[in-house]
């Protein structure tokens, strides 16, 4: 018993020393650029328990990464690399009581810093969003160790896991951006719309109402409460929003034509064309305001000949006056539509909405003329 006893102590002692080596040819493989060997040893090192609690092995394995990390024939074959260095610094600094190495372990995780923004801007500027957030991220943490909020690196996270299509992450990060009143009000209307395309509308809607409550002039903030409305289809609430908008932003088309969008919701012809025109006014060759203008002098033309269709057949003379209060209504459209098709000419939409148009004034040339296209 006695000797298998001291087996057993032999045994542990020689655990406990095995590290060493691997330290030590680690730092040498590190210096001397053998990057890959250097990988081996650190985390072959790494693993020993005894090894496990020493601020040196982890400053050496930070090391080992961040030397990876920068270096083009290595960075590929190591693609946790950044984050490897990083935590290894990390736990450095932590098991580092009396800060006999924080000035080094922190000037290491300041060049980290900033490979980890390279790489962001890289992967950004290649459409790597989901890439992009986590570099933003690890840059944000790093900076926490200085004692710094970066708020560019927290918003910059946020967009583009927005972009990437990580709606939850992206929506923490907007609040932390809101937090620290970086980039609002923004980020409310941000939160808002990604609350919206998770289909959940109360959420958004009180994301708007505390932010409007915070910005009561901001007009972006008005139009994503608007937007809300529109989605649940509360037309009469949006109205009395979107008129606010027009009084606040006057001078937008947009608002305008979204506002004649919503009044043919709830069937108010006349400001529905008030409001098409208003948007023309700013802009005439607004595609979608010519369209729905058109659209709705057309559609009067044809409630007007339904009417036309109740007079008896032997009252010739009013019929014809009644078509030809209709036949106003057609060729004014067609103006509009025409102006529209200026625009967009190969838009399948205008080129049928036109053919039918001159075909309810008997315009036959004008139809043939759009008749191949719309064939093609």
């Amino acid at each position: 018993m006695k000797k298998t006893g001291l087996l057993f102590a032999m045994l542990i002692a020689g655990t406990i020393a095995f590290a060493q080596p691997d330290v030590t040819s680690a730092y040498n493989a590190n210096k001397s650029g053998d990057y890959e060997a250097a990988v081996g040893y650190i985390e072959k090192a790494i693993q020993d328990p005894k090894a496990s609690v020493k601020e040196k092995v982890w400053r050496y394995r930070g090391a080992i990464y961040l030397n990876v990390a920068s270096d083009p024939k290595f960075a590929p074959m190591y693609p946790n690399a950044i984050q490897l260095s990083k935590e290894s610094f990390f736990k450095a600094l932590e098991l580092d009581k009396a800060g006999d190495y924080k000035n080094e372990n922190m000037m290491s995780l300041n060049s980290l810093q900033g490979i980890i923004l390279e790489n962001a801007s890289k992967s950004y500027e290649t459409k790597d969003f989901c890439s992009a957030a986590q570099h933003f991220k690890a840059a944000n943490e790093i900076s926490s160790k200085f004692g710094i909020v970066d708020s560019a690196a927290i918003f910059n996270s946020a967009f583009c896991n927005d972009k990437c299509g990580k709606i939850d992450e992206a929506i923490e990060g907007y609040k932390q951006s809101a937090a620290i009143n970086y980039n609002v009000p923004d980020v409310y209307m941000y939160i808002s719309e990604l609350y919206t395309k998770q289909g959940k509308t109360e959420e958004a809607k009180k994301v708007i109402t505390e932010a409007r409550a915070k910005y009561p002039k901001n007009v972006e903030l008005l139009r994503s409460e608007v937007n809300v409305l529109l989605g649940e289809q509360k037309y009469d609430q949006a109205l009395s929003q979107l008129e606010a908008l027009t009084a606040a932003d006057p001078s937008n088309e947009t608002i305008w034509f979204v506002l004649g969008a919503t009044y043919e919701k709830l069937g108010k012809v006349a400001d529905q064309e008030r409001a098409y025109n208003k948007a023309l006014e700013i802009n005439p060759k607004y595609y979608d305001a010519l369209f729905n203008l058109a659209a709705t002098h057309y559609n009067k033309g044809v409630e007007q000949m339904k009417e036309c269709d109740k007079i008896p057949m032997r009252e010739t003379a009013k019929f014809d006056a009644c078509k030809a209060e209709a036949g106003k209504h057609f060729q004014t459209s067609i103006g509009f539509f025409e102006r529209a098709y200026d625009q967009k000419p190969e838009e399948q939409e205008i080129i049928t909405a036109l053919a039918e148009a001159y075909l309810r004034v008997e315009n036959q040339a004008g139809y043939d003329k759009l008749k191949a296209k719309m064939k093609k």
